[in-house]
Order: C-alpha cells, then structure tokens, then sequence
C-alpha cells in the first residue's frame, strides 16, 4: 500500500506535470478497490470495469483541477459511486446474480478436512450476505471486507453514522442466524 505522500506526489505529478507514469501507479492502486465498490453496486463484472475505467478517465482529464483534491480516495469511491448509480437509473436492467469468487487456495498448514469446511463455512457466509438488502450488503461489504472505516464508509454512502451501525446490525444478525443453523444440523 502505498503512503498518504506518495499518493499525494502522484496527483501532483499528474495534475502538473501530465505524468503518465504517476497516472498509471494511481490507476493500479486505486482499480482493485474501486472496481470492487462499482460491482457491489451494479452486480457486474464487465460494467464495473467500465464504469472505473470511466472514473479515472475524468481523473486524467481534470488536469491542474486534480491538485485541489484534498481526499483522493474518498472523491474516487464518491465518483465510482455516483457514476454506478447514475447507470443504474439510466439503465433498468433485470437483475442478475454477479459472479462471486470465493478463495480456493488451501490456508497453510491445514488438513484437506479443515479447507473442506473453510470453503464450505465460506460459500455459507457468501450466501448469507447475497441474502441481506442491498443497502445493508453494501454497507457490511465496505466496512468488513473493503476495511473503511464507519465514516469513510458513511461518506462514499452518504450515510450516517446511525444508519451505518444499524444496516451492520442487522447484517451481524442475518450472519449469526445462517451460521448458527449451519451448526446446529453438523452437530445432527
């Protein structure tokens, strides 16, 4: 992960200087986690990737606008955001399960066994969170799995800190529910 200062030297270098370089080490940095927010929010692949890919467009052609950026991290998931939402309003479309990748690499030093449950506990809690209302899937993706913080989470949202912990509690519960019943028909 690359420091707050160096980040902020990149926008720099791009804001002034058009550095291709720096843009590209920003595009790489930011890409994973944006792309991850706008397939949250539109449910696909190919669309997310075109909808960040759109984003940092805008942010090359801010030029000297993109200096004056205090929170570069918070204005790209506000843009990605805005842009996967103004999608969806232009373009109602049925909706559709994304493709969720859930790990298949073994954790080191565990029995087949032990990777058989992991996954099997895995695709649970992935089931799980599909369940949970849009709002409250986002707001537990971005905070338990994108590591946000309850105000940075509150801010690419818009919204508040009550809000936030409510959708988080009734997620908690929906989990604790689907895992609980797991367990109670293993021990059957």
């Amino acid at each position: 992960m690359k420091d707050k200062a160096h980040l902020v030297y990149l926008q720099n270098r791009v804001a002034y200087a058009r550095d291709q370089v720096a843009y590209k080490e920003l595009f790489l940095h930011f890409y994973p986690m944006l792309r991850k927010l706008a397939v949250l929010i539109i449910q696909q692949e190919h669309l997310a990737e075109e909808i960040v890919s759109d984003v940092m467009t805008r942010l090359w052609t801010m030029e000297t606008k993109l200096a004056y950026i205090d929170h570069l991290k918070m204005y790209l998931l506000t843009a990605t955001r805005n842009t996967a939402i103004t999608y969806l309003k232009k373009y109602r479309r049925e909706a559709c399960l994304p493709e969720m990748m859930v790990g298949d690499e073994p954790v080191p030093g565990n029995e087949p066994d032990q990777h058989l449950a992991t996954k099997e506990l895995s695709l649970l809690i992935e089931r799980a969170v599909k369940t949970l209302p849009h709002q409250c899937q986002l707001v537990f993706r971005l905070i338990k799995e994108e590591g946000l913080s309850y105000k940075e989470a509150g801010s690419v949202l818009e919204l508040s800190q009550n809000t936030l912990e409510t959708h988080m509690r009734t997620a908690l519960k929906r989990l604790k529910g689907a895992l609980d019943t797991y367990l109670l028909k293993k021990k059957s």
